[in-house]
């Protein structure tokens, strides 16, 4: 497996794997952001609401849309990292070559699937654009390119890894290395 994992960090497959490591981090930076910025509104939230007995509106929709923000990009890093969740009971008790199969039935389907939703998330955002946040002031059409921008990243993600098949499993060796560093 050594030779095989030096052999794809050339050529396009490590340009590939390395494409895919950088927006991989670049999504899940953007989800831990996302999620401290939502805790801290949450924060300020409650001090403003229960302390100070002043409510803030704009910290609700700023949190509700952080969260979309780091549910949409940590579901694309987790289509990279293979820790999306499906359920594998059938294939993983099948032979090889049926559960290949079965395999690349579920990316394909999956792969259908996050189209129409980048899509129909892109459609929506035109359309929503003339649509304000009542407190905040930000066109709706903004928030839902949240939706467009991490089912396209996990649009390319599990194509890649549908392309990478065979050396899908060198992904977690390409990023740590085969001696763990």
């Amino acid at each position: 497996m050594q030779i095989q994992a030096e052999a794809d960090r050339t050529g396009w497959r490590g340009a590939a794997f390395r494409f895919c490591n950088i927006l991989a981090i670049l999504c899940q930076t953007i989800s831990a952001l996302a999620i401290a910025t939502m805790f801290t509104l949450v924060c300020i939230q409650v001090v403003y609401r229960y302390i100070l007995n002043v409510p803030l509106g704009w910290t609700q929709e700023l949190s509700v849309f952080s969260l979309v923000l780091s549910v949409m990009f940590g579901m694309a890093a987790a289509f990279w990292h293979g820790e999306h969740f499906h359920v594998s009971l059938l294939r993983d008790n099948l032979p090889p070559l049926p559960g290949n199969i079965l395999r690349f039935v579920g990316r394909a389907a999956t792969i259908v699937f996050l189209s129409i939703v980048m899509w129909q998330s892109y459609t929506l955002s035109l359309r929503a654009m003339r649509q304000i946040s009542p407190t905040t002031g930000i066109p709706i059409g903004y928030i839902q390119w949240f939706l467009v921008a991490g089912s396209a990243a996990a649009l390319i993600f599990v194509v890649m890894r549908t392309l990478l098949w065979r050396n899908v499993s060198a992904v977690a060796e390409y990023e740590v290395g085969e001696d763990g560093k």
